[in-house]
């Protein structure tokens, strides 16, 4: 019996061994939860290539869970089970620290953000500025809802100080999100939107940039739910996402550095 059992034991440490081995940096097992993200709406294009390219370093990460920060704060708040929080401004992570909810320390900015005028094809002739939109072709004008998305209060911010916010009501239309007021645009529901530069990616609308004078900076901000069983894996991921190649990710899709 001993005879015919030592080559299959050494066989068999020889398959672990070469399934390890294709294991690369990963730092995971099969048994280990994912990771669980809880990420800002203006990242659904920019994450999953992070998420791609992270994937050699920790291969267990669940698909991220996207909407408005603030509906997401809400969330974390309320206990929903997330390990990072990737917000589209400082003050909600940073809200969330102080109330205990999120990793005292751990609140920190990953990207500068910037907001544009997404015009769809049908009046793209009309519209080259925020004070085009008073043009009677533009009959409706999507933006994120201001209480609860970033984005929405930027472009509150914008048209109030270019003196629009009032003039405009009629035609505003308030989505739930920012990714929800581009879609307004993209199928024909709205004639334009003030979105996130991030979610706009070469289609037929048009792009009119926002003068950044006109919204405080778009700085955003991330933190580690306090209640996470995984910050150290938390803690790699965010460290490579405000490293080289992580930036370099946001860029690609729109973002800046978070300093000036």
């Amino acid at each position: 019996m001993n005879i015919a059992l030592r080559p299959i034991s050494l066989s068999m440490i020889l398959m672990l061994s070469l399934v390890l081995g294709c294991g690369g940096n990963s730092v995971v097992g099969p048994e280990t939860p994912p990771l669980r993200i809880a990420a800002a709406a203006d990242l659904q294009r920019a994450l999953p290539d992070l998420l791609a390219a992270y994937k050699a370093r920790d291969d267990s990460v669940a698909e991220p869970s996207f909407g408005a920060s603030g509906d997401l704060a809400e969330q974390i708040r309320g206990g929903a089970p997330f390990d990072v929080f990737l917000s589209a401004d400082m003050s909600r992570p940073e809200a969330l620290e102080a109330q205990g909810v999120v990793e005292k320390g751990s609140v920190v900015p990953y990207a500068r953000g910037a907001l544009v005028l997404l015009v769809h094809p049908s009046v793209a002739g009309e519209v080259a500025s925020l004070a085009d939109l008073q043009a009677p072709g533009v009959r409706k004008i999507a933006l994120a809802n201001p209480e609860i998305a970033p984005y929405g209060q930027a472009a509150r911010n914008a048209l109030e100080k270019a003196g629009l916010w009032d003039l405009l009501q009629p035609k505003l239309v308030i989505a739930g999100s920012v990714s929800q007021a581009l879609m307004h645009v993209e199928q024909g529901n709205a004639d334009a939107a003030l979105v996130s530069r991030s979610l706009v990616d070469g289609g037929a609308s048009k792009v009119v940039d926002v003068d950044p004078s006109l919204y405080p900076p778009r700085i955003q901000g991330l933190g580690i739910v306090a209640r996470s069983t995984q910050k150290e894996r938390a803690r790699r991921f965010i460290e490579f996402l405000r490293g080289e190649d992580g930036q370099l990710i946001l860029e690609r899709r729109g973002f800046q550095s978070p300093q000036p």
